[in-house]
C-alpha cells in the first residue's frame, strides 16, 4: 500500500514533468519562429548578394563602352584638328588613366557591397543565437519559478494530509517533516486528548486507557 510519502513523490514527479513539458513546448515554438525569421533574413541577404556581381558587371561594361567611345572620339578629333602625335598620345593616356581609376573605384564599391552583406549575414547569425539563448533563459527561469510554486503547493497538500492522518492518530507524515522524536511527542499528546479514539484504533490498550482516563474502557 502506498504511503502518503509515496503519493507525494508521485505527485511531484508528475507535476514537474507537466511543467517541464509545458515550458519546453513554449521554447520550441518560439525557437521555430525565430528560425523561420532567421532563414527569411538570410535568404533575403543571399538574394541581394547574388545580384551584386551582375549589377556591377553591367556598370563595368557601360564604363568600358564609354571609354571606347571617348577614345575613338579623341582619335577623330586629333585627326581633324591636326594634333601632334605626342599630344594625341597624352590625350589617350589621360583617357586610359581616368578609365582605370573609374574601373578600380567601381570594383572597390563592389567588394565593399559584398563585404557589407557578408557582415550582415554574420550579424544575423549572432543575433539569432542571442535570441535563442534569451528565449531558452526565459523559458528556464519561468520553469524554475513554476516548479518552486508547484513545490509549495505539494508541500501544502502534504501538510493537509498529515493533519488528516494525525486526526486518526497516524503521525507518520509528521515524522517525515519533523523527525521521529517530535512526531512521538505529538502522538503522545494526541493520545491523551483522544484516548477513546486511540483505543478504538488499537493504538493503546485497556491498561493505557485507564492510566489516561482513570476509567475502565
Amino acid at each position: 500500500m502506498a504511503t502518503v510519502q509515496d503519493t507525494l513523490a508521485a505527485r511531484q514527479k508528475e507535476s514537474a514533468g507537466k511543467i517541464s513539458n509545458l515550458y519546453d513546448q513554449q521554447y520550441n515554438s518560439q525557437a521555430a519562429q525565430l528560425k523561420t525569421a532567421y532563414d527569411k533574413n538570410v535568404s533575403d541577404v543571399q538574394a541581394a548578394q547574388a545580384k551584386i556581381a551582375p549589377q556591377y558587371q553591367t556598370q563595368a561594361n557601360t564604363l568600358a563602352a564609354q571609354y571606347e567611345r571617348n577614345r575613338r572620339n579623341a582619335n577623330l578629333q586629333a585627326m581633324g584638328t591636326g594634333l601632334g602625335t605626342g599630344n594625341a598620345v597624352q590625350q589617350q593616356e589621360a583617357l586610359n588613366n581616368q578609365f582605370q581609376q573609374n574601373y578600380a573605384a567601381l570594383r572597390g564599391q563592389e567588394m565593399q557591397a559584398q563585404t557589407d552583406l557578408g557582415q550582415k549575414l554574420t550579424g544575423l547569425g549572432t543575433e539569432y543565437q542571442n535570441q535563442l539563448a534569451a528565449a531558452r533563459a526565459e523559458a528556464e527561469n519561468k520553469k524554475a519559478a513554476a516548479l518552486v510554486e508547484d513545490q509549495t503547493k505539494q508541500n501544502t497538500w502534504y501538510d493537509d494530509q498529515a493533519k488528516i492522518m494525525a486526526g486518526y492518530g497516524d503521525f507518520s507524515a509528521y515524522e517525515k517533516l519533523y523527525g521521529k522524536e517530535a512526531a512521538d511527542r505529538m502522538k503522545e499528546v494526541w493520545t491523551i486528548q483522544n484516548p477513546r479514539i486511540a483505543l478504538g484504533a488499537g493504538l493503546i490498550d485497556a491498561k493505557k486507557f485507564k492510566e489516561i482516563t482513570g476509567e475502565n474502557p
